[in-house]
């Protein structure tokens, strides 16, 4: 799938200051990627604070995203409710607002075994059959699927046709995955990019960052595609930003929305509690590395 390649932004979730979903806002940062460049966007990840909304909310979020970008942009849409019932709801219900793709993000609240997680991936992929992304987040998760379980659940559902790898080191499993699926496949990666350029050395197709440096992702992307070595002092720019946001998924959110902020895109860098704000020599530090980037 082409529009499975290149960069493509997973959106904060914008709140006003009292912790109410901002949606005027979710539509400006929606507008703000695609004006940067991104053709394919993404909603909702970690970065994204999905747990912290009620299914209404992640619906009414996906749907101002879908008529701010119907028509400049493809949608993936990411199923990431814990139960199979309800993620087969949450699928449905996301084709239903003109998904483009769905990314589905496993089960993890409690240990489960892999052959009902493989279950419940499946009956999501037998509900609907557009495009699908496998968000692999075992950094985050602690869920481990072994290459041969994804290449036969690809094998039962050919629209299974791209992976999230959201953990570090992603090299090794993008390796032993090629080894199993089909050339076809898309590997894109997560993590904020950080080890972006041992992917693509790999045979990465993309990358799946947060917003909030989409500009700054965007060229060193293109740097290190258009030459692995001279991209490298493009992509070594960016890495002191990537590694004060990589500390912890909080630091993140609250990194990403704190840029978004200051280049006026969102109205407010409030992250809905639980969830710390940077303290103030981190937010110092991150406006540092914005600026010296830009």
């Amino acid at each position: 799938m082409s529009f499975l390649h290149g960069v493509i932004p997973l959106l904060q979730t914008p709140f006003h200051g009292d912790g109410a979903l901002d949606l005027e806002s979710l539509a400006q940062q929606t507008n703000w990627v695609l004006r940067a460049g991104a053709a394919t966007i993404a909603y909702p990840g970690f970065v994204s604070e999905w747990w912290k909304l009620t299914p209404d909310e992640l619906l009414a979020a996906a749907e101002v995203i879908r008529r701010a970008s119907s028509g400049r942009a493809r949608l993936v849409l990411n199923v990431t409710a814990q139960a199979t019932r309800p993620a087969v709801e949450q699928a449905l219900a996301y084709a239903a607002l003109g998904a483009d793709a769905l990314m589905v993000l496993p089960p993890f609240t409690v240990p489960t075994a892999n052959t009902a997680i493989l279950d419940h991936l499946g009956a999501v992929l037998e509900a609907v059959p557009l495009p699908h992304v496998l968000q692999y987040t075992s950094s985050l998760t602690g869920l481990r699927l072994e290459a041969r379980e994804i290449a036969e659940l690809h094998a039962r559902h050919p629209h299974l046709c791209s992976i999230k790898i959201d953990c570090i080191p992603p090299g090794p499993i993008l390796t032993a995955l090629r080894n199993f699926l089909p050339g076809a496949f898309t590997y894109l990666i997560g993590y904020a990019g950080l080890q972006l350029d041992d992917a693509l050395r790999r045979g990465a197709h993309g990358m799946m960052p947060g917003a909030g440096h989409l500009p700054e992702d965007l060229r060193a992307f293109a740097a290190l595609r258009s030459d692995s070595s001279a991209g490298l002092a493009e992509f070594h720019r960016l890495l002191p930003l990537l590694n004060l946001e990589m500390q912890t998924i909080e630091t993140s959110i609250a990194l990403h929305k704190l840029l978004l902020f200051e280049r006026g895109v969102i109205g407010s860098p409030h992250v809905r509690a639980p969830g710390p704000a940077l303290d103030d020599e981190m937010a110092a530090q991150a406006l540092e590395h914005l600026r010296r980037l830009s």
